[in-house]
C-alpha cells in the first residue's frame, strides 16, 4: 500500500475494487425534545416553548466481490450512495501510521462515473492540532471576556476553515483516486 502525507502525518492508503453483489440502505431517525413547562397563578403565568428536533442517519451496507470472488463489506454512515448490484466500485480508506483501522474517504462508482467523498473526515485530517490547542489555551488567559471570545472564536474558525480548504485541495489534486488506479 502507498503512503500519503496529510498535515504532517503519514497515512497508509488502501483501496478495494469490486463489483457490487449486494446493497442495502436503512434510515435511522432520532427525535429529542424538551420544554413546555410553566406555571399559572391567578390568571397570569408563563409557558416555556417546546423544542423538538430530529436527526436522520443513513446507513449503507454494500458488499463488493473482486475478480477472485473475495468479498469486502462497506458499512457507511451518512454517505447515501447511489449503487445497485453489478456496479463496479473502488473504495479508498486511510489508516494513520501506527493504527490498525481507518475511515473510508472516497468511493468511486466506475459504472456511473461518479465519486463521493467523506468531506467531514478529510477536513478533520487537515485541521492543525496546534491551532486548536492555542485557541483553547486562550481560555485560561486573564483577558477581558470580549477579547478572549474574539480570540477563541477566531482560532476555532481558522481551525475549521483550514480543514475544509485542505480537504478540498486533496480532493482537487486527485491523489486519493490516482493512488487507487482510478
Amino acid at each position: 500500500m502507498a503512503a500519503i502525507d496529510i498535515n504532517g502525518k503519514t497515512y497508509e492508503h488502501n483501496f478495494f475494487r469490486g463489483k457490487v453483489v449486494g446493497a442495502s440502505k436503512q434510515l435511522e431517525t432520532k427525535v429529542s425534545g424538551g420544554g413546555g413547562g410553566g406555571y399559572s397563578h391567578r390568571g397570569t403565568g408563563y409557558t416555556a416553548p417546546v423544542h423538538i428536533q430530529s436527526t436522520t442517519t443513513t446507513h449503507d451496507m454494500i458488499h463488493l466481490a473482486d475478480e477472485e470472488e473475495h468479498e469486502h463489506a462497506l458499512r457507511l454512515q451518512n454517505w447515501d450512495l447511489t449503487v445497485r448490484e453489478t456496479h463496479l466500485l473502488t473504495a479508498v480508506w486511510l489508516i494513520k501510521q501506527g493504527r490498525k483501522a481507518g475511515n473510508y474517504v472516497a468511493i468511486h462508482n466506475h459504472t456511473l462515473g461518479h465519486t463521493d467523498y467523506d468531506h467531514r473526515h478529510l477536513a478533520k485530517l487537515h485541521r492543525s492540532t496546534w491551532i486548536l490547542l492555542v485557541s483553547l489555551a486562550v481560555v485560561l488567559l486573564p483577558l477581558s471576556g470580549g477579547l478572549k471570545t474574539v480570540l477563541v472564536l477566531g482560532g476555532l474558525t481558522t481551525w475549521w476553515v483550514l480543514g475544509i480548504l485542505g480537504a478540498r485541495k486533496l480532493i482537487a489534486s486527485g491523489e486519493l483516486l490516482r493512488l487507487a488506479g482510478v
